[in-house]
């Protein structure tokens, strides 16, 4: 009978140690894919900005803008691709309800190889491949009402709901989870459109997962 008992604890013993490996291993992911948030954010801000002076100016942020308004489709994808940057770094209020239009337009040179892991998975974060994301993160409170108008419209699993709550992520990790929080919950009170507080409500949980997991 002793021995059994030996046996059984030694056992015990095991899982217990393997349990508290794995666990520890899911930690310290999660640490990692909050420091690759942030790092993308910082990347945004670091980015090249334009040079040249006359991107700065009212005639050249037209000419981004209606490079976007413009419904032909012989536009080089790398044209529309520089329009929404600048449009990020001239950081013009104008130019937000342009930029929302393209939260879900990809630029393909950074899509994934058949074997990466999915970029909604939580370990890899989709800026790069969606170029709307870094540009309106760089308006940060200031888009926050298109992109909330965003989320509380579209099906969650949408792509274009998808990069809005990502974006509403990038923008409350450079400043206060809470207020996100907050700001997400008082927006869902306030709202009527059908199945849209419930969906601004599951983005304010996952900004609520994200500030327990910086808080551990």
């Amino acid at each position: 009978m002793k021995i059994k008992s030996l046996q059984i604890n030694k056992t015990a013993l095991i899982f217990i140690i393997v349990s508290f490996i794995f666990v520890f291993i899911i930690w310290v992911t999660r640490v990692d894919v909050m420091s690759q948030d942030r790092q993308v954010i910082r990347d945004i801000k670091m980015s090249e900005k334009p040079t040249d002076k006359q991107d700065k100016n009212d005639d050249g942020i037209q000419e981004y803008i209606d490079i976007l308004n413009d419904c032909k489709q012989d536009i080089p994808a790398s044209k529309k691709i520089n329009a929404i940057k600048q449009l990020g770094f001239a950081n013009v209020e104008r130019a937000i309800p342009v930029l929302i239009k393209y939260l879900d337009y990809e630029d393909v040179s950074k899509r994934p190889t058949e074997n990466a892991i999915d970029l909604y998975d939580g370990i890899s974060t989709p800026a790069g491949r969606y170029p709307a994301i870094g540009a309106l993160s760089q308006f940060g409170k200031q888009s926050l009402s298109d992109l909330s108008n965003v989320v509380e419209k579209e099906e969650l699993n949408s792509t274009k709901s998808k990069n809005a709550r990502q974006t509403i992520q990038y923008i409350f990790l450079e400043g206060n989870l809470i207020d996100g929080i907050l700001y997400l919950e008082k927006a869902a009170s306030a709202s009527k459109v059908p199945n849209g507080s419930e969906r601004l409500q599951a983005t304010a949980q996952e900004l609520r997962k994200i500030w327990k997991k910086l808080k551990d």
